[in-house]
């Protein structure tokens, strides 16, 4: 029978390749503004190395490395396969890119091919006369970014141009920050302000050619030092950083500047600088840092959370069958994710102190679990002890299985980052809710673990009222101590703390009056005054 598809083979990396070349030799360049951010770095998969064996030049493997000659004649660079006024740079990380001194462009594509190298030119040449059409010129502090992408038959050359006398890219057309990826600005200031750290990521990106800005060096030292202050003085300072970070990393830079005083042409140095002022400026940025309503307090609202509602039928079930846990809980969630930015050091020890209290509550389920077993060997079947015993058993149990679940699905490797921590609430965030279901989800397995303790406690009161048979006081005092003194003790702690902020809250009328008039008592002991208000 004859098939209807033809057995065409697969294309080869070496079909790829020639036609790849082929549009890259034929192509008119079209060039296409883009941000230093679009740069796939990070997103690509290194391809693996593959090559044939070859003769190893005498003494080559011990020559001067092409990063360290700047200035010196250019046929070394043709000995090393280069082209004509073309330099070979390595990034601190290990990324290559070439720079041109002469045109002052730098790129990340491969030069040594001569495809490119005609296909950059060309682009390079274009961009001039569209500069040139403009009726401008390009700053003597500037530079020229140029990449090859052939992905398909249509090359595109992307670009664009940063000024290390302003600190911003620039571009020769008219471009919308729509079309470059960036969100939209409200005046010149605020623009500026949105491009800072894309400069500064340039910078970091192709460091080694340039010259390091001492007092760009000394301004970041002023200001990790303040937010060294900044963060132990004010607990919700803006500052991007840590005081222990800051710390080191002042301690890095002064070692850098003290060994490398008469060095300003160096890459390590300068891309230091250029990451951490990297993550200052878009802090600043979003913190809208020298505008007119500028954010000064990480409480600071500024409008992201508007239009989202507090469902009342969560809230109730939070006060009541929740014990008021989630309550806590989705104060510190709100408080942290203010502007929906996310503070990678503040978020984190919330989740640490969250997986903490996980693992508490799991060995507290557990140790119930085992306690309600051994209730359950002793009473008698069908008694009511022995059925609260097995309702506890299957609220400990539960308790048991949400910390290990959801601790397996909060590691500290998977909340690792801004990036990271930013993907999961975004996609655990409610519409309409925001993080309230959320923290009502992070509070299950305390709750479980505290209900399970309820629930014994009662079996076990009904359980010795049971074996001591007829009240009397040796009855009452041994229940009490068995089941009924833990249970009000626990809501009397809950009334007498309700004032401070902590993971437990009991919404429950009954319990709730049994919790305040202990509490009211206990408070009258110790001499704190009486809110009465507070309930």
């Amino acid at each position: 029978m004859p098939s209807s598809f033809t057995n065409t083979p697969l294309p080869t990396l070496q079909d790829r390749q020639q036609q790849l070349q082929t549009a890259l030799d034929h192509c008119q360049p079209v060039l296409r503004a883009v941000c230093p951010n679009a740069h796939r770095r990070y997103r690509a998969d290194a391809p693996p190395i593959t090559g044939n064996q070859h003769q190893i030049r005498e003494f080559s493997a011990i020559e001067k490395p092409v990063h360290a000659v700047f200035n010196e004649a250019n046929h070394l660079n043709a000995e090393r396969g280069l082209p004509l006024n073309w330099y070979r740079y390595v990034q601190p990380e290990g990324a290559t890119y070439f720079y041109n001194p002469i045109s002052r462009v730098v790129t990340p594509s491969n030069v040594v091919k001569q495809d490119i190298l005609a296909f950059i030119q060309r682009s390079y040449d274009t961009l001039m006369e569209l500069v040139k059409a403009k009726g401008r010129e390009l700053p003597v502090t500037s530079e020229t970014y140029l990449e090859a992408q052939c992905e398909t038959e249509l090359c595109e050359c992307r670009y664009y141009f940063v000024s290390h006398s302003a600190r911003v890219p620039f571009w020769a057309e008219d471009v919308s920050t729509e079309a470059l990826g960036l969100e939209a600005v409200a005046n010149p200031e605020h623009l500026k302000s949105m491009l800072l750290p894309e400069y500064w990521l340039h910078v970091e990106h192709f460091p080694m050619h340039n010259l390091l800005p001492l007092e760009a060096e000394e301004e970041l030292i002023g200001v990790l030092a303040h937010g060294l202050v900044d963060d132990k003085t004010a607990p919700t300072s803006t500052t991007p950083y840590s005081a222990k970070e800051d710390k080191h990393f002042l301690e890095a830079l002064r070692v850098m500047k003290k060994n490398m005083v008469t060095m300003q042409h160096d890459g390590y140095r300068l891309c230091t600088v250029a990451r951490l002022w990297l993550m200052i400026a878009r802090t600043r940025h979003v913190n809208a840092y020298g505008l007119q309503a500028p954010r000064l307090d990480r409480l600071q609202s500024i409008g992201s959370l508007e239009g989202q509602e507090i469902s009342r039928i969560l809230e109730y079930l939070s006060n009541t069958l929740l014990l008021g846990v989630p309550k806590a809980t989705f104060k510190r969630l709100r408080s942290l994710w203010h502007g929906r930015i996310v503070y990678q050091r503040h978020w984190q020890a919330l989740f640490e102190d969250i997986r903490r209290e996980w693992i508490h509550s799991g060995v507290l389920a557990l140790g119930i679990w085992i306690a309600n077993v051994g209730l359950l060997y002793v009473t008698p079947a069908r008694t009511v002890s022995r059925d609260l015993a097995t309702i506890s058993c299957g609220l400990s149990v539960t308790g048991v299985l949400l910390s290990s679940v959801l601790y397996k699905l909060h590691t500290e490797d998977q909340l690792s980052g801004a990036y990271a921590i930013t993907e999961y609430l975004i996609r655990v965030e409610s519409y309409d809710y925001g993080l309230q279901p959320l923290s009502v989800m992070l509070s299950l397995p305390y709750t479980f673990a505290l209900w399970a303790i309820f629930t014994f406690s009662v079996a076990l009161v009904v359980a010795m009222s049971q074996y001591l048979g007829s009240f009397s006081l040796t009855t009452f005092l041994v229940t009490m101590t068995c089941g009924g003194f833990p249970i009000l003790f626990l809501f009397s702690a809950t009334a007498f703390f309700s004032g401070q902020s902590g993971p437990i809250g009991v919404g429950a009328g009954g319990m709730r009056w049994i919790g305040r008039s202990i509490g009211n008592a206990v408070r009258q002991l110790v001499g704190r005054p009486i809110n009465s208000n507070r309930f």
